[in-house]
């Protein structure tokens, strides 16, 4: 058995977990975010995220920079939906009232020098 301590990575929304490192696919992390918070409001060059309420509720928020399409999307609390969002999309989750537990798999590990991390509201 091998054990490994983890970091949490918190602020007044929540916190952020990072669970397995995927040398060639990217990284595993879990959010906490608490009720009525959001996280993101950024959008991402070359990444793709994959999002899965597992607990609570909340509500992702998606812009097609292309179209300026925005599509809001209420998922967990009986609603079991991935939600995958691709690059050049501005996205963010906002918790519901009992706030959200949200599984996130994004394709690259993130590189502070290079984090492709765009701040942006929708």
């Amino acid at each position: 058995m091998n054990l490994e301590k983890l970091v949490e990575k918190s602020d007044y929304r929540g916190f952020l977990v990072e669970a397995f490192h995927l040398p060639n696919d990217g990284v595993v992390f879990y959010l906490n975010i608490r009720p009525g918070e959001m996280r993101g409001n950024h959008f991402h060059k070359r990444k793709t995220e994959h999002f899965l309420v597992i607990h609570g509720s909340a509500r992702i928020s998606v812009r097609d920079k292309s179209t300026d399409t925005v599509v809001h999307t209420d998922v967990g609390d009986g609603f079991p939906i991935k939600v995958s969002i691709s690059p050049e999309h501005t996205h963010n989750i906002t918790a519901g009232p009992r706030g959200c537990i949200c599984l996130v798999w994004c394709d690259e590990q993130f590189n502070e020098e290079d984090s492709d991390t765009y701040p942006e509201e929708i």
